[in-house]
């Protein structure tokens, strides 16, 4: 992988976020979609190339339905056409956004952990953006089911990839939530939803750890770190992840009470598929030497950020 593959990435997000341009909007898209796609191949891994070439193949059947749908609304616009909800079809299918969510799971359990964490964050920001904009009466139905398909599923999965590949599906009704009510709320939790991704894609790429037993047979340390970060994916108080979901329930209150009760009762069922494998990391620790943080352990980056972020959060709000 290149160094001045970054810049072009950056480039091409800003090229789509910056334009008004529906064709620009596209060229952008395009652009990123190249420059991930060379970003997460790897030579040495096939299993890694195939499942990026099967996304690039997903990719573009979105993009060519998306500009299809774009130039037919152009030429044969009507303000209540159903043809306004296509380009909204096109953008769900490249971002993994349900009911057009069944090849995530497939593919994205096969990427690299760099290519998990782009397309968990930085690949959603523009067509996110865009389903906003285009679709904007329906998107609390769309994250609420979202938001129960990503907790219902997670539940079985025995895999940390498809544990998050679940998780982001259910966070893309969260950000299509907050993206509805203001654009400092989205903001908010897409800074957020970043740094939680980010500090564990660390973790990943430093332990090499892509299945629950793999960390039952490490230090305890690791375990301890673990149960930090799941926490905090799980938004339990007063871990990071907490903050911006209490923050979207507060206003929620007011505006669509029934939407805010039924998110809680998904936040739960996720919440159970994280602890349910934290439990059998409790359970194995029975039979081994109890969890004992010694003096010559330290306190890292993930621990401290996921105590000091929430304080930060509510001084910003």
């Amino acid at each position: 992988m290149n160094i001045w593959m970054w810049p072009m990435y950056v480039t091409s997000i800003l090229i789509s976020l910056s334009n008004e341009s529906w064709m620009m909007i596209w060229i952008g898209m395009e652009l990123n979609l190249l420059m991930f796609i060379f970003i997460s191949l790897n030579p040495n891994n096939l299993l890694n190339n195939e499942s990026s070439m099967k996304y690039f193949l997903v990719q573009s059947i979105g993009s060519l339905f998306f500009l299809l749908t774009i130039n037919m609304n152009m030429i044969f616009y009507s303000e209540n056409s159903l043809n306004l909800l296509f380009p909204s079809f096109a953008l769900m299918l490249k971002s993994g956004v349900a009911p057009f969510h069944s090849w995530t799971p497939v593919l994205m359990n096969k990427f690299s952990f760099l290519g998990l964490f782009l397309f968990f964050t930085l690949q959603k920001l523009v067509p996110m953006y865009l389903l906003y904009s285009t679709w904007l009466w329906t998107i609390p139905l769309i994250a609420l089911i979202n938001i129960m398909i990503g907790s219902m599923e997670g539940i079985n999965q025995s895999s940390f990839f498809k544990m998050m590949i679940f998780s982001s599906i259910s966070n893309n009704g969260w950000m299509l939530m907050m993206l509805l009510e203001s654009m400092f709320l989205f903001w908010m939790f897409f800074i957020n939803y970043f740094l939680l991704n980010f500090l564990i894609y660390i973790f990943f790429v430093k332990n090499e750890v892509k299945w629950i037993l793999q960390i039952k047979s490490n230090k305890s340390y690791m375990k301890w770190h673990y149960m930090f970060m799941f926490l905090s994916m799980s938004s339990f108080p007063p871990f990071l992840g907490f903050t911006p979901k209490w923050m979207m329930m507060k206003t929620l209150c007011t505006t669509m009470p029934f939407l805010m009760i039924i998110s809680v009762i998904m936040s739960i069922y996720m919440m159970f598929f994280y602890m349910k494998s934290m439990l059998s990391l409790i359970l194995d620790s029975s039979s081994q030497k109890k969890w004992i943080l010694n003096k010559q352990t330290k306190i890292n980056m993930y621990v401290f950020i996921n105590f000091l972020g929430p304080i930060l959060f509510f001084l910003l709000n």
